[in-house]
């Protein structure tokens, strides 16, 4: 496979190099979860896991849109971001019942009235999501963390979360996937039923190709700071004009700042009703699918399995990055979701099939019967991918 546009701007999207250099030095009892779990050293049927991300490069883009418009509500959707590219990771392995510690680190190069506005918005919006969250009966405290000033290590700023949480050992979605298993996904656009307004699908992932493909070149210009070294911005687009899609009627910047939705609470809400129908171990593996789109799912389940899946027409926004990138549609499926945002498996029955469909509809996120998952010839897992631009293999 060639090297992906990604990739030349210095990002691994599969985080593969991250995996083999600390292999030996983490500790994982479930090694086909989608997260890294332990034993509860205090209590035998209880597990705990640990989960760090951040917004990524998405804080850039925010600069861009506050420089040319002042408005302070753009820096809000750090906390989303942050807060669901942690809460998802951790949901996906059944981690929806037990309770959660969060804590944050907001590391900033920023005028001291900037970083207070900073400051403010993601305060504000975290209030508002924890609310959200205990809405939907999640068990969430927040202990603070840590905001430092370094204007030698960082250009402008960097907002990461960190997720503890604990589960009991029956709640795990132990990533237990198998042979004639069936692959579900639940759309990443849209408009969810607690969201205020419609999601290009984005998410946190790819944000550098995206900006630097769609960003109109004057912006290299304009905002030297906000951009490493050379030509960055290479596209057309500004961010208040271009609209990409007629049913979103979104913009290119507005489309590139639609906040990662928050698939805890669509994981929960299937967990639950499997629940309901004593059915939770149909249940079988959960991907969601960050760094490594629509591949990201070979880190679930073991056993040198293949996942099918047939793949719709993504979103506008990316065949527009396409489109204007040049990237071939087979990094394109690696380095972005491509409008599928979690992948779910399990049984292949009636039964698992309704929970997904009501899922969806409680939820208002769009479902996919993606494919399947059959038995491969090596060790190592692998991701076979019908899409409307042809067929292919990692």
């Amino acid at each position: 496979m060639s090297e992906s546009l990604y990739e030349k701007l210095g990002i691994d999207p599969s985080k593969q190099s991250v995996r083999d250099i600390f292999l030996k030095l983490i500790d994982n009892e479930y090694q086909g979860a989608f997260v890294n779990i332990i034993t509860d050293p205090f209590c035998e049927n209880r597990v705990l896991t640990q989960h760090q991300d951040g917004d990524g490069s998405k804080f850039i883009q925010r600069m861009i849109h506050y420089m040319e418009t002042g408005d302070e509500q753009v820096f809000a959707g750090m906390a989303d971001d942050a807060l669901s590219m942690n809460s998802g990771d951790i949901a996906a392995s059944g981690f929806v019942f037990g309770p959660w510690i969060i804590t944050d680190v907001l590391n900033l190069n920023l005028a001291p009235e900037l970083k207070k506005i900073v400051m403010k918005a993601v305060a504000v919006r975290l209030l508002e999501l924890r609310e959200i969250y205990k809405e939907h009966n999640f068990n969430l405290k927040f202990l603070g963390g840590e905001t430092a000033d370094l204007p030698d290590q960082v250009k402008s700023g960097v907002f990461d979360i960190a997720i503890t949480a604990w589960a009991d050992k029956s709640d795990l979605v132990a990533g237990n996937i198998e042979a004639g298993d069936v692959i579900y996904g639940f759309a990443s656009d849209g408009q969810a039923a607690w969201e205020e307004k419609p999601n290009s699908g984005i998410m946190s992932n790819g944000l550098t190709l995206a900006r630097s493909c769609l960003m109109h070149k004057e912006y290299n210009k304009l905002y030297p700071s906000l951009k490493r070294d050379g030509e960055f911005y290479t596209g057309t687009h500004y961010f208040d004009s271009d609209c990409i899609s007629a049913s979103y009627g979104m913009t290119a910047g507005e489309a590139l700042l639609s906040p990662t939705r928050q698939w805890a609470i669509v994981i929960k809400t299937l967990i639950s009703i499997l629940k309901e129908k004593n059915a939770s171990s149909m249940l079988h593996g959960i991907s969601m699918n960050t760094g490594g789109g629509a591949t990201k799912i070979s880190h679930v389940g073991s056993g040198g399995l293949i996942y099918v899946k047939n793949m719709p027409t993504p979103p506008p926004l990316f065949l527009l990055i396409q489109n204007e990138s040049g990237e071939t549609w087979q990094n394109m499926f690696r380095s972005f979701n491509c409008g599928i945002g979690i992948d779910v498996v399990g049984e292949n029955n009636d039964i698992f099939r309704e929970a997904i469909i009501e899922t969806s509809r409680i939820c208002n996120v769009g479902q996919y019967h993606l494919g399947g998952v059959v038995k491969g010839e090596t060790e190592s897992n692998q991701i076979w991918l019908s899409t409307p631009f042809g067929d292919f293999k990692y």
